[in-house]
C-alpha cells in the first residue's frame, strides 16, 4: 500500500511534464483549432450563412475591427462581397436589408444584446436597458420633454448657446482678419462645442459658452463616459478590481461628471425654492415627468441619468451630423451652390432661421441632411438578441439566442433600396418622399431614437443659419476635394474613426474650410 501511494506524486509529476511539453500543447491547439474549423463548416447553425472564414471561428477579427475603429467599412465591404445577411462571429450575423432591419427594430422581440447589459456604472436607463417595461415605462416619463412641441418652446435656448453664439464667433474672427475678410475654422470643433453647449444649457441649465472659451471640460467628460461603456462592453472584466484601480483616472472624471449632473439637480432645486419661475428646459421637464397611471416619477439619480445620456447621445450625433453633411457639401459644390441659394433665396441677411421656417421653405437642405445620414450615418450598428424560436433573414435562418446586427452603413447603401447607393445625391429624398422612412438612422419601431426632434431641430437650423451667413468654400492645401475620385468615380470621403459614434479620423487636418460673410447682393 506504501508503495502505491509513494507512486502518486511520481504518476502526477509524469503526467504535469507531459502536459507541459511544447509538443503536447501544440498537439492540443491543433486539436481545438481543427474542431473549431469542423464545427464552423459542418455543424454550426451559421454554415450555410455566407461570410469571412476566420468570422466563423472567431470573435477576435470583431474585437481587432473595433478596436481600430473601421467597423462601418468592414459593414459596407462585406455586404458588397457575401449580400445582405453574412457572419459576423460564430454565433453574430449582419443584417444589411433594410426590411430585415425593420423588423427587428419594431418589436421587442429582439431584446438589445449582451454588450448592454455589460454596462455597469450606469444605473438602468432608457439607452443601455433591454428590459421591455423600463423601456416603455422611462419612454413615458421622458417622451413629453422630447417632443417637438415641447422643444419648439425651448428654440431659443437652442439658438442662443448654439448657432448664434457660432454666428457671433465667426463674425469676430472675420472682423479681426481686416480687408481680406476670410477666416480659416475647424469646423468640426466649432459644430461639437456649439452642440455640447446647446445640451449643457438644456439638460443641466447651465451656459457654459466652451464654443466662445474653446472649454473642453464638459466634452472630456462625456468622452471619458463613451470610453468607459465601450471598455465595459467589449472588456467587461474592468468593472472589477484590479482593473478598476488600472483605469482608476477614468472612473474618476466620470464621478466628477456624475456629481456635476447632481448639482445640477441640487441647483435647480434651491432655485424653485427661492421662488424662482421654472425654467423651460429639458432638466426641468425630466423632474416634473410623471407617469398618470403609475403616479411615479423619476428619482434625483435617474433623472441624472437620463440627462447625462441626453447630453451623451445628443451632442455627438448632432454635431457629426454637420459636420459629415458640410464636408459633403464642400466635396459637392453643385449640391453647396444649390441649398445655399435656396437659403438665401428664402431669407435676408441677419434673418434668424427658425425650424418651422426652414422646414417650410428649404425642402432641399432637408434633403442634404437626409442624404448625409444616409452615407456617413453618424452610428453603424445596433446589436439585438434574435427571439425565441429563431428568426429567417434573407433566406437564412439563425436561432434564437444567437446575436444579429442591424448595421445601418450597410443598409444605407443597399442597392435593392437605393439606386446608385454609393452617389451623394439629395434629390432621391425629394422625388421619392418615401424614402425618408427607409432611413433608419434613428432606429424606428418600438427603440425609436427619443432624441430625433431636437436632433433634427439643431441641424436643420444650424445649417440654415450658417449657410444663410456665410460663403464656404475648401483652403487651398484640403487633402480631399471635389476631384479626387475612388474607383467609382466619386470624391473620396475623408476617413473616420468608429467608437460609439462615427467622428472624422483627422478632424484638425481634414474639417478647415474659408468663410467670409455672405455678399450683401444676396439680400433679399
Amino acid at each position: 500500500m506504501s508503495d502505491i501511494i509513494s507512486s502518486r506524486p511520481m504518476a502526477l509529476a509524469y503526467i504535469t511534464e507531459v502536459a507541459l511539453r511544447p509538443t503536447t500543447i501544440c498537439a492540443v491547439v491543433c486539436a481545438y483549432v481543427v474542431w473549431k474549423v469542423v464545427y464552423a463548416l459542418y455543424f454550426s447553425p451559421l454554415r450555410n450563412v455566407p461570410g469571412p472564414f476566420l468570422s466563423r471561428i472567431s470573435w477576435l477579427p470583431m474585437r481587432l475591427v473595433e478596436i481600430f475603429g473601421t467597423e462601418p467599412e468592414m459593414m459596407r465591404r462585406h455586404y458588397e462581397k457575401y449580400g445582405s445577411t453574412f457572419v459576423m462571429e460564430p454565433t453574430r450575423v449582419a443584417v444589411c436589408d433594410p426590411g430585415d432591419c425593420t423588423k427587428i427594430l419594431s418589436t421587442h422581440a429582439f431584446r438589445k444584446d449582451y454588450y448592454y447589459d455589460r454596462v455597469k456604472f450606469l444605473e438602468p436607463n432608457i439607452f443601455l436597458s433591454s428590459d421591455p417595461d423600463l423601456n416603455h415605462h422611462r419612454r413615458l416619463l421622458i417622451g413629453p420633454a422630447l417632443s417637438q412641441r415641447n422643444l419648439l418652446h425651448m428654440e431659443s435656448l437652442l439658438h442662443a448657446a448654439g448657432v448664434g453664439q457660432l454666428l457671433a464667433k465667426w463674425d469676430k474672427a472675420i472682423a479681426a482678419a481686416g480687408p481680406a475678410g476670410r477666416v480659416r475654422v475647424c469646423y468640426f470643433d466649432d459644430f461639437l462645442l456649439m452642440a455640447f453647449d446647446v445640451m449643457t444649457l438644456l439638460s443641466f441649465g447651465q451656459m457654459r459658452r466652451s464654443l466662445t472659451t474653446g472649454d473642453h471640460k464638459i466634452v472630456n467628460w462625456v468622452r471619458h463616459c463613451v470610453q468607459l461603456m465601450f471598455l465595459q462592453m467589449v472588456a467587461p472584466v474592468i468593472c472589477h478590481r484590479p482593473f478598476t484601480w488600472i483605469f482608476g483616472r477614468l472612473y474618476g472624471q466620470v464621478g466628477q461628471f456624475f456629481a456635476f449632473g447632481m448639482s445640477a439637480i441640487d441647483s435647480r432645486k434651491q432655485l424653485l425654492a427661492s421662488g424662482a419661475e421654472k425654467p423651460k428646459d429639458i432638466l426641468q421637464s425630466f423632474i416634473d415627468a410623471e407617469d398618470v397611471d403609475a403616479k411615479t416619477r423619476m428619482t434625483p439619480s435617474e433623472v441624472r441619468t437620463e440627462t447625462i445620456l441626453q447630453l451623451m447621445a445628443g451632442a455627438d450625433t448632432s454635431a457629426l451630423t454637420l459636420c459629415w453633411t458640410l464636408h459633403l457639401l464642400l466635396l459637392h459644390p453643385q449640391c453647396l451652390r444649390r441649398v445655399t441659394d435656396e437659403v438665401r433665396a428664402a431669407f435676408a441677411a441677419g434673418h434668424t432661421i427658425t425650424y418651422e421656417e426652414a422646414k417650410e421653405k428649404l425642402p432641399y437642405l432637408e434633403a442634404c441632411l437626409y442624404e448625409s445620414l444616409r452615407l456617413r450615418p453618424v452610428t453603424s450598428n445596433l446589436p439585438r438578441r434574435v427571439q425565441t424560436g429563431g428568426a429567417y433573414f434573407h433566406d437564412h435562418f439563425i436561432p434564437g439566442g444567437y446575436s444579429c446586427v442591424v448595421s445601418l452603413s450597410a443598409a444605407n447603401m443597399n442597392t435593392g433600396a437605393w439606386d446608385q447607393p454609393h452617389v451623394y445625391d439629395p434629390e432621391r429624398f425629394l422625388d421619392k418622399p418615401d424614402n425618408k422612412r427607409k432611413l433608419l438612422t434613428f432606429s424606428t419601431g418600438v427603440r425609436i431614437c427619443p432624441g430625433r426632434h431636437l436632433a433634427w431641430l439643431e441641424v436643420t437650423t444650424g445649417l440654415a443659419n450658417v449657410l444663410g451667413a456665410y460663403d464656404i468654400e475648401l483652403p487651398e492645401d484640403a487633402r480631399f476635394t471635389p476631384s479626387r475620385l475612388d474607383s467609382k468615380g466619386q470624391p473620396v470621403i475623408m476617413p473616420g474613426y468608429h467608437g460609439i459614434t462615427s467622428f472624422p479620423r483627422y478632424p484638425d487636418r481634414d474639417c478647415n474650410a474659408i468663410i467670409s460673410k455672405r455678399p450683401s447682393t444676396c439680400d433679399k
